[in-house]
């Protein structure tokens, strides 16, 4: 199995159910390029002290520290570690992401935070959705990649400025630790808890 894939069974992974805020659910086909600048890949980062990446994960440098004195700050708190599930996103993962919440009749303008963003893409499926799944992940690549160039980013993990944590095996106390300790440190946190893959999407940039 390859990084790409690794990559992509994850990002599905800790995607909900119902999508979320900032967050779409979004995930590419081809591989990761875990080394290109400003991102540290999976493989330097699998395991980190105070919390760890899975598989496959991009945590981006220019966050790096902030998450990782989050983290150290959790650690002291509650005696766990973070788990990582996602973070720095590529345009093809998105759209990948975004077609399968469209596909199952999702409303992604309501689910993002960013309206304008979401409904260029839900409009570029309804236009191209007729010609099959594959013209429409092109239609919607393209789109998202036109995005991200203009610097309207439909998800801050585009931006490299999020990343997703696990709160699966965190007690309710613990949850309210994380929550508490990261809107102490201006990291904004969008609660995913109650979805089919239960996690916490932390905004680092807004």
């Amino acid at each position: 199995m390859g990084a790409g894939t690794i990559a992509l069974l994850w990002a599905l992974a800790s995607e909900p159910a119902g999508a979320g805020v900032q967050l779409a659910s979004s995930d590419a086909a081809g591989p990761v390029d875990a080394d290109r600048a400003g991102v540290r890949g999976a493989e330097e980062m699998a395991v980190s002290g105070d919390y760890s990446a899975a598989p496959g994960v991009e945590v981006p440098l220019a966050i790096e520290a902030r998450l990782a004195e989050l983290a150290a700050a959790f650690r002291r708190a509650t005696g766990k570690p973070l788990v990582i599930t996602d973070g720095t996103r590529r345009p093809e993962v998105q759209a990948e992401l975004m077609l399968r919440n469209l596909e199952r009749g999702d409303d992604v303008v309501r689910n993002y935070a960013n309206k304008s963003a979401a409904r260029a893409v839900a409009d570029a499926y309804a236009q191209a959705r007729a010609g099959g799944r594959t013209a429409a992940l092109a239609a919607l690549t393209t789109v998202i990649r036109a995005q991200v160039a203009a610097g309207d980013y439909v998800s801050k993990h585009l931006r490299e400025g999020a990343v997703d944590v696990r709160c699966t095996g965190l007690d309710k106390r613990e949850r309210a630790t994380l929550k508490r300790l990261a809107k102490a440190r201006g990291i904004a946190v969008v609660d995913e808890s109650r979805t089919s893959t239960p996690h916490y999407h932390l905004n680092f940039v807004r």
